[in-house]
């Protein structure tokens, strides 16, 4: 009669068991992805006259930006895949020609590097005219059609991209489970009356941002949201000093600083404003390249500086540009894997 007993309860806790993990292992079943799309991109990116063969882009993951998830597009001349980080070797000219786009779920684009190997000034930032169309994130998969619709001009540099391109997204994000659909927010009846003294715009004007306190050759280039400038220090002096200005005026450190023995990159956030800062040493002192998203250019004269160039014998503008290139270049060797 034991035994009977014993052999009917090890019966129901085997059964329980089997249904049991049966249906754990339903409930964890992850919805069924496409396969991988095989990067392919067509088209054309075009600077000063001359067509970059782009023929590869690569998906990389990127924070939310303006309470909306976001990605990075990286059309590139050269095979990115031994890049650890492909969008930084894209900047810094180790990929060849390249697109870098920071891009919205829904297909919006908020940041735009412009690095074609025939431009003088190589790097910048330009969005506004750019446009994504046939956008569209499935299955694991992302595809679109990118073009700025015609030739454009960005401080002497002409260029113009139009490409088609498809690709897979990261590992991580192909893998997430999908976030649940954000519910619509409701019209008011009457508009929201702003109460006095509320700020409208960005937190930090462009004019406003703090300097170090030695900064010259400061240079505002509203059409690229760019501010460039030089100083007599170190570059680990100069990062210090910025660091500590830039947390006063409360702007909160961000993932991808990085700090090397001879050169810093900072990133910076203050609500939906960010900032991308790379300082290199130059041929006197250091000269750093802030780009930004986010800010207030309003006011701001490019063809004149707020700081006038000191008489000595500093090297021009257009001298500290090529150099910082330079260095930017070779900045990564040294900077910690």
């Amino acid at each position: 009669m034991t035994t009977f007993s014993s052999f009917r309860s090890w019966q129901f806790t085997a059964a329980f068991s089997t249904l049991f993990v049966a249906g754990f292992a339903t409930a964890q079943t992850p919805a069924k992805l496409d396969p991988p799309e095989k990067p392919t991109v067509s088209g054309k990116f075009v600077g000063n006259g001359k067509n970059a063969a782009i023929k590869f882009v690569t998906v990389e993951e990127h924070e939310e930006f303006s309470g909306k998830e976001a990605i990075t597009l990286i059309f590139t001349e050269k095979d990115p895949a031994k890049a650890k980080k492909p969008s930084f070797d894209a900047m810094f000219g180790k990929l060849g020609s390249a697109l870098i786009l920071n891009v919205h779920h829904d297909g919006g684009i908020f940041g735009c590097q412009v690095a074609h190997s025939a431009h003088q000034k190589q790097g910048f930032s330009s969005i506004g005219v750019i446009k994504m169309v046939e956008f569209k994130i499935a299955g694991g998969n992302v595809s679109g059609h990118v073009s700025t619709g015609k030739e454009l001009d960005t401080f002497g540099e002409k260029w113009e991209v139009d490409l088609t391109f498809a690709a897979p997204l990261p590992v991580k994000l192909r893998n997430a489970p999908a976030a649940p659909a954000k519910p619509a927010a409701s019209e008011p009846d009457e508009p929201v009356k702003k109460e006095p003294g509320t700020a409208s715009g960005p937190l930090i004007a462009a004019r406003k941002l703090a300097l170090p306190k030695d900064a010259t050759d400061v240079e505002f280039k509203a059409t690229v949201n760019q501010i460039q400038f030089s100083s007599a220090r170190a570059v680990d002096a100069v990062t210090k000093e910025f660091s500590a200005n830039l947390k006063q005026q409360g702007w909160k450190e961000s993932s991808g600083s990085l700090m090397g023995k001879q050169n810093a990159i900072l990133r910076r956030e203050q609500g939906d404003a960010k900032l991308t800062i790379m300082v290199q040493p130059a041929a006197t002192g250091s000269v750093v390249k802030i780009f930004t998203e986010g800010l207030d250019w309003g006011g701001v004269n490019e063809t004149t500086p707020p700081t006038s160039r000191k008489a000595t014998d500093a090297p021009s503008a257009e001298d500290v540009e090529a150099e910082a290139n330079r260095l930017l270049k070779d900045a990564l060797k040294s900077l910690p894997k």
